[in-house]
């Protein structure tokens, strides 16, 4: 008897789960079992079928967890890209008042350049720089555009952290659940050869093979996007 591991993958667990609760339950109509031993078997399979249940919930909520972080994935790229874009409009229109070595004394690279919350630093600089520079024309409107796509981005990163963080917990839940589930389909199997000892035909007919047949569909316990 194979049991499965941390390595098996939870699709496979969940078939294997089915199969052993199918034999729990069917035993009893072929053969005679004493009640104890029927009512054994039932509580076998009602844990099994718990500690399974446990483990298809959390996959599921880890599984919409990391989905649920594209949203906030994709914000951040289109944040950066619009950021960069108006760096280069508010340059133009630095340069145009005459203005735009005072404000940008390295150019635009150290700002467009930057991804994430260095660029949320970058803008920030540039912001003050902006505030402190001699009066332009549309200072005041170019400044106010550079705050605004600054907090647009910072609100940006911390929706992406925090589903970064949503998902890694969710993802610890489903882990655990899986530990818990493995002790339990162990535990299953103990109490399998305590019931039968010394017949290993009997105890091997509750538990299908823990390595997933030829064609059989396998899932990825970890289909989390990178942030």
């Amino acid at each position: 008897m194979q049991l499965p591991s941390r390595d098996t993958p939870i699709a496979r667990c969940v078939t294997l789960s089915a199969f052993a609760q199918a034999a729990l339950r069917r035993y009893a109509t072929l053969f005679d079992a004493t009640p104890d031993v029927r009512a054994r078997l039932e509580s076998l399979a009602v844990s099994l079928a718990d500690a399974t249940t446990t483990l298809t919930t959390q996959r599921a909520a880890y599984e919409a967890a990391a989905l649920a972080m594209i949203g906030p994935r994709v914000e951040v790229k289109l944040v950066d890209l619009h950021a960069d874009t108006v760096v280069r409009s508010v340059k133009r229109a630095a340069d145009e008042a005459g203005v735009g070595t005072l404000v940008f004394p390295a150019g635009m690279q150290p700002i467009v350049k930057p991804v994430g919350a260095t660029e949320v630093a970058a803008l920030r600089t540039l912001e003050g720089r902006i505030a402190s520079a001699s009066e332009w024309a549309d200072r005041e409107a170019q400044r106010a555009r550079i705050a605004a796509v600054r907090a647009e981005y910072d609100a940006a990163l911390l929706r992406r952290r925090d589903a970064g963080a949503a998902a890694a917990d969710a993802r610890a839940l489903r882990d655990d659940a899986k530990e818990s589930f493995l002790d339990a389909y162990a535990a299953v199997a103990a109490a399998i050869k305590e019931l039968f000892p010394r017949d290993r035909p009997r105890q091997d007919v509750f538990f299908d093979e823990a390595r997933a047949a030829r064609g059989e569909a396998a899932d990825d316990d970890d289909p989390a996007p990178a942030t």
